[in-house]
């Protein structure tokens, strides 16, 4: 390797690994290392990987790339990788199967990179499939394949809160934003030290958090303008819409019944449908309250932009500290560093 070259720490880093570069092509951006406190260039930009060089990176614990050369590093994945999510998301496979067998597919992907947007592409095809569907009809089994395998593809020792924030489309959708929720709240649990039980389920909550807008007027859900305040009460009862969606579809795991009916709910009592205050609110349905409204903040609406990530949890923190769990926020914001 060419001279190690020192860096001070004013960058701030995204773990990626190995797998995502390809042996005889240019690496478009410096590959980091972290070492005592400091990161350290090992490969710069403009290297021709060889298979030597990719052996060396193989055997470290994490490398880096800067967080300002998240572009250069989207353009690569997207050059070279084998999956694309908006394809991915909208073939025209049956929805159905492809969750009931994407433990079994998902286990001979071997890039972590890959796993996720396989993961995440097949979830959202399950959720697309329901909510443009006719009628309420559930399949639990497929729904909890595709949380399990979301549970287990994010165990692993590397923060994958930036490879997922990098991987999700920025446009908003239903069946996205929900798949979106359902990642954050399992990264979320699984920093807390959740069981796996508990992970599944929450997971899952996320999944369906929104299936009770299935009974929305999708004209509605979709004005482009501010919403009356009729409209708004109409809207306001999807949390328990879903709640029933579930209980008809024989779904009556506590943690996902409540996550789904009070992921509206607010620390300071100013939620609906029952105006809880405090730790009365499950923690599952708290977890998916903060996630829900980051992700609402950093996806692109017919009415606003999107707020960047840094600007959505700047929100979160000083202008709506008094709806959410202080520790759940802490915890999200150092995820995002």
């Amino acid at each position: 390797m060419k001279k190690i070259i020192r860096l001070p720490l004013t960058h701030s880093y995204s773990p990626i690994t190995p797998d995502i570069l390809v042996i005889g092509e240019i690496v478009p951006f410096d590959i980091h290392i972290k070492r005592y406190n400091d990161f350290v260039v090992i490969i710069k930009a403009g290297t021709l990987l060889d298979e030597t060089l990719i052996e060396k990176l193989m055997k470290q614990d994490q490398i880096f790339v800067f967080k300002n050369h998240s572009d250069k590093l989207n353009d690569y994945r997207s050059l070279h990788s084998t999956i694309n999510l908006s394809d991915a998301i909208h073939d025209i496979t049956d929805p159905i199967s492809d969750a009931l067998s994407i433990k079994e597919k998902n286990s001979s992907i071997t890039a972590l990179e890959e796993k996720l947007l396989f993961v995440y592409s097949t979830s959202a095809k399950l959720m697309r499939y329901f909510f443009n569907s006719d009628g309420e009809k559930l399949n639990s089994e497929a729904l909890n394949q595709c949380s399990t395998e979301i549970v287990d593809t994010l165990q692993t020792d590397v923060n994958v809160m930036p490879l997922v924030l990098q991987m999700l489309p920025d446009e908003y959708s239903v069946y996205q934003h929900s798949t979106n929720v359902a990642f954050f709240a399992s990264i979320i649990g699984k920093t807390i030290h959740m069981s796996r039980k508990e992970l599944i389920e929450l997971t899952y909550a996320g999944l369906v958090h929104d299936i009770g807008k299935k009974r929305i007027s999708s004209t509605l859900l979709a004005k482009p303008s501010r919403l009356e305040e009729d409209e708004y009460e109409l809207i306001k009862n999807h949390s328990l819409y879903g709640y029933e969606i579930l209980k008809m579809n024989g779904i009556l795991a506590p943690n996902i019944l409540n996550g789904v009916k009070y992921h509206h709910e607010k620390l300071d009592g100013s939620g609906y449908p029952e105006g809880l205050r405090g730790k009365i609110i499950p923690k599952g349905a708290r977890i998916l309250s903060m996630c829900d409204v980051f992700d609402a903040l950093t996806t692109k609406r017919s009415f606003r932009k999107s707020y960047t990530s840094f600007e959505a949890l700047h929100i979160m923190k000083r202008e709506m500290s008094s709806q959410f769990d202080e520790h759940f926020v802490d915890i999200f914001i150092k995820m995002h560093r």
